[in-house]
């Protein structure tokens, strides 16, 4: 007599540290294969929330994936105030990590999943952490970037909290809005831009990488082929989704995906 598989169930707002922005959701699958994904919202590294990265942990946990959703401490350095510079939301989400691994939560492997900033805060788990990561819309060459837009004009753009993620910044390029969020990140004098670029940080023990982008959207095509050629000079696995438009992150879920999903089972559970 076969059994009814338990539903979904999900626990919401647990502490993994001692600042109020350190509460993260856990997503229970009904039939779990033994691997975690530690899914990570976007918004500039400045804004945005773990509630908007529900449906896709949903999808992970239908999936047979445990799927741990933090929040993490925003950045405010385009003010002069240098709160919560780089390396903050990196420190934040690796704590999130360590917390899952010393919790009661039961997985054997884990990998990594954000868009935007948080494609880019996946990358810097699979450089430290040397584990899967799939990086959607991921601003990762941020140097690079300076150097061919430096002339732009920084703005901010504040995206009310009710926009659901995958209508965020579908516009298509805007260095200025990229540019702002540099220094919003860095502060004013981007001391440590080379650092906080995860593609000059490359190496042999990188985990493997998926990067998707759209060919016309806010992080330049050029970042994603630029990382995905440093991985392939470092021995390191990767696939590269490129889609056609000006989707950004999960605006193109639909099409990666299936995708993102086989690239981790191939490496989390086969």
């Amino acid at each position: 007599m076969s059994s009814t598989p338990a539903p979904m169930s999900v626990n919401k707002d647990l502490a993994y540290g001692p600042d109020l922005k350190h509460k993260l959701d856990v997503y229970y699958p009904p039939v779990a294969n033994g691997a975690m994904i530690l899914v990570i919202h976007g918004g500039g590294w400045w804004q945005g929330d773990k509630s908007k990265e529900e449906a896709v942990a949903r999808r992970f946990a239908e999936a047979g994936y445990l799927a741990v959703v933090p929040n993490y401490r925003f950045a405010g350095g385009a003010d002069g105030s240098g709160t919560n510079l780089y390396p903050t939301q990196a420190d934040d989400v690796l704590r999130a990590v360590d917390w899952a691994e010393t919790s009661v939560l039961t997985f054997q492997r884990f990998g990594a999943f954000g868009g935007s900033s948080g494609g880019n805060l996946a990358l810097e788990i699979a450089i430290r952490r040397g584990a899967p990561a799939a990086s959607w819309s991921g601003l990762v060459d941020l140097a690079g970037f300076m150097k061919r837009h430096g002339d732009a004009a920084p703005h901010r753009v504040v995206i009310d909290e009710s926009t659901p993620g995958a209508a965020i910044d579908q516009g298509g390029a805007d260095p200025g809005y990229y540019k702002w969020l540099l220094f919003n990140l860095l502060g004013p004098g981007l001391e440590r831009l080379d650092e906080a670029t995860p593609l000059r940080r490359i190496s042999p023990t990188t985990g493997p990488v998926l990067l998707a982008n759209s060919m016309d959207e806010l992080v330049p095509r050029e970042e994603p082929v630029e990382v995905a050629s440093a991985l392939v000079k470092a021995g390191v696995p990767t696939r590269v989704l490129l889609f056609e438009g000006s989707r950004h992150a999960t605006g193109y879920l639909a099409d990666a995906l299936p995708e993102t999903l086989r690239f981790f089972d191939h490496y989390l559970v086969n």
